[in-house]
C-alpha cells in the first residue's frame, strides 16, 4: 500500500467517525509519518510552520486515529504505518475467508440469482438478514428501486455453508411476471422435488398443493426467495383493503399460513412495496419480520473512488443528495466522469439532480393513473414539493402538513386518513422523518422525489398544452 492509498483509507474512516475529511495539514503530517520523514523536512518541502505541525496538528491527529484505529494501542508517528498495515491485512484476510470458505456449494434452483460484480459494504445489514432468516418463517426485504435488495440477498445466499444450521436447500425465483398462486406452488414443488430427486405427482386442487408444499418444507429446511414480489400486489388501494386484488387474493391466506403454521423453512420476499398483511402479523408477534433497506453511508465513497472522481471533500454532498442509493451513485459517477472530467465540483456548479432509469421507472409506476399511490398521498407529496420549491421551508410538522393539505384541496379528509397516508409515503421512502430544532418530529421530501415530481408535472402540463 502506498501513502496515497493509506490516506484515502484513513480519510474514509475519519469521515465515517466525524463527518469530515482530513484537512491538508493533517495529510501532510500523515504522509511524513508514513514515509518516516522528519517534520523539518516537511517544513522545507511544503512550506508549513514547524510549530503548527508538531505541536497542534500532529497531537490531535494521533488522538483521533487512536480512537478509530488503535484497538487499545496508542497511534503515534512511529507506530502509524504498522497499525494501518495490520488493519488492512486483517480486512483482506476476512474478505478471502468469505470468498473461499463461506461461498455456498448448495444447488440453487427455480431461477438464477443476480450476478453482483461489485458489492459495497452492507456488513450490518447482512448480519441482520442472516439472523432474521434463521429465526422467522417469512421475511420481507423492502426498499426503493436500486437500493440493493436483491444484491444483499444474493450475497447472503452465496455465503450459506452446506449442511450448516441455516438452510440445506435454496430456491430463488423472480415472480416479476406475476404468477397465480397455483402456478407458483407447482413450480416450487417441482424445484424442491428436483433437489430431492423424487418423482412429482401433483394433486389437482390448490389447497392440496399447498399442503404438499408444507409437507416438503417440514422435511427439509428450505430458503425460498421470491424476488420482485411487488408484482402480486395489484389491489386498488383507493377503494379496497385487499392489497392483492381479486386476481391474486389467494396469496393473502397463503402467506398467513406460511407465518402461522409449523414448518422448518423460510420465505424471503424481496419487494419495492410493503406487504401490509405480513406487517400486521409481525406486530402481533408472529414469526414474520420486515427489514427496510436504506442507502449506503461511508461505503458509498468506494463507488466514487472506483470511478476515479475528484474533489473528495464534496463526495459527502453526493451521498446526501442521492441518499446513498447505489444505483444512483453509480449512475451519477459515470456521468461526472464522462461529462465533467471526473470533477465533482464542476458537476455541482450546475445545481442539478439526475434520476436513474430504474428509479424513474419505479416512480412512474407509483404516480401513474391507477398507480400504487392513492389520491391523498399524491396530494400530500405535491403540496410538500410546492412549498419546498416556492419557499425556504423544507420540513413540516404533522400539524402544518394536515392544515396545508386541507386548505389547498378544500377537502374533508380526516386526520386518521392523513396519518395513514404519511405512514404509507414514509414506508415507500418518498418522504423522510426529520427532527426540528425543538425536537418535534417533522417530515421532508427526498431531493430525488422533488426532482421527479417537478419533472412529472411539467411533462403533464406540456401534454395538456
Amino acid at each position: 500500500m502506498d501513502v496515497q492509498e493509506a490516506i484515502a483509507y484513513v480519510n474514509e474512516l475519519v469521515f465515517a467517525k466525524q463527518g469530515r475529511w482530513l484537512e491538508q495539514p493533517e495529510k501532510v503530517v500523515f504522509e511524513s509519518a508514513w514515509l518516516d520523514q522528519s517534520y523539518n523536512d516537511v517544513v522545507k518541502d511544503e512550506g508549513y510552520d514547524l510549530n503548527l505541525l508538531q505541536r497542534r496538528v500532529a497531537p490531535k491527529l494521533w488522538v483521533l486515529l487512536t480512537g478509530i484505529l488503535g484497538n487499545g494501542e496508542k497511534v503515534t508517528k512511529k507506530r502509524l504505518r504498522r497499525i494501518i498495515e495490520r488493519e488492512m491485512l486483517s480486512l483482506k484476510s476476512e474478505e478471502l475467508h468469505l470468498s473461499t470458505n463461506n461461498k455456498s456449494n448448495l444447488s440453487i434452483v427455480g431461477g438464477s440469482i443476480p450476478e453482483i460484480p461489485k458489492f459495497y459494504g452492507r456488513t450490518p445489514e447482512m448480519a441482520l438478514l442472516k439472523e432474521t432468516l434463521a429465526q422467522e418463517r417469512c421475511v420481507v426485504l423492502t426498499g426503493v428501486a436500486g437500493i440493493g435488495k436483491s444484491a444483499l440477498a444474493a450475497k447472503l445466499v452465496e455465503a450459506i455453508v452446506p449442511g450448516s444450521f441455516e438452510f440445506n436447500k435454496i430456491i430463488w425465483k423472480s415472480i416479476s411476471y406475476g404468477p397465480l398462486l397455483p402456478e407458483l406452488v407447482r413450480e416450487l414443488l417441482k424445484s424442491i422435488n428436483d433437489l430431492l430427486e423424487e418423482k412429482l405427482d401433483l394433486p389437482e386442487s390448490t389447497q392440496d398443493r399447498v399442503s404438499m408444499l408444507f409437507s416438503q418444507m417440514q422435511k427439509s429446511r428450505c430458503l425460498i426467495v421470491l424476488d420482485s414480489a411487488e408484482s402480486i400486489l395489484q389491489g386498488n388501494r383507493e377503494i379496497d383493503l385487499n392489497q392483492y386484488g381479486k386476481k391474486y387474493e389467494e396469496y393473502g391466506s397463503f402467506f398467513k399460513r406460511i407465518v402461522e403454521d409449523e414448518h422448518n423453512s423460510c420465505f424471503l420476499l424481496i419487494t419495492r412495496e410493503p406487504f401490509m398483511d405480513i406487517s400486521r402479523l409481525h406486530r402481533k408477534g408472529q414469526a414474520a419480520r420486515i427489514i427496510k433497506l436504506d442507502g449506503l453511508g461511508k461505503e458509498g465513497l468506494k463507488i466514487f473512488r472506483s470511478y476515479g472522481l475528484k474533489d473528495e471533500d464534496k463526495w459527502g454532498d453526493l451521498i446526501n443528495t442521492y441518499r446513498g442509493n447505489p444505483s444512483s451513485l453509480i449512475m451519477v459517477s459515470k456521468k461526472i466522469k464522462s461529462f465533467f472530467g471526473a470533477s465533482v465540483n464542476e458537476f455541482l456548479k450546475f445545481n442539478t439532480i439526475l434520476i436513474s432509469d430504474i428509479l424513474e421507472e419505479s416512480l412512474d409506476e407509483l404516480f401513474r393513473d391507477n398507480g400504487r399511490l392513492t389520491g391523498l398521498e399524491k396530494q400530500i407529496l405535491l403540496c410538500m414539493v410546492e412549498e419546498v420549491t416556492s419557499s425556504s421551508e423544507d420540513v413540516f410538522t404533522f400539524k402544518q402538513l394536515a392544515m396545508k393539505v386541507k386548505e389547498k384541496y378544500n377537502n374533508e379528509t380526516s386526520i386518521s386518513q392523513i396519518f395513514e397516508a404519511i405512514e404509507a409515503l414514509e414506508e415507500r421512502s418518498l418522504i423522510e422523518e426529520k427532527t426540528k430544532d425543538n425536537l418535534e418530529i417533522a417530515f421532508g421530501v427526498e431531493p430525488l422525489v422533488i426532482k421527479y415530481i417537478t419533472n412529472y408535472h411539467a411533462k403533464k402540463a406540456l401534454k395538456c398544452a
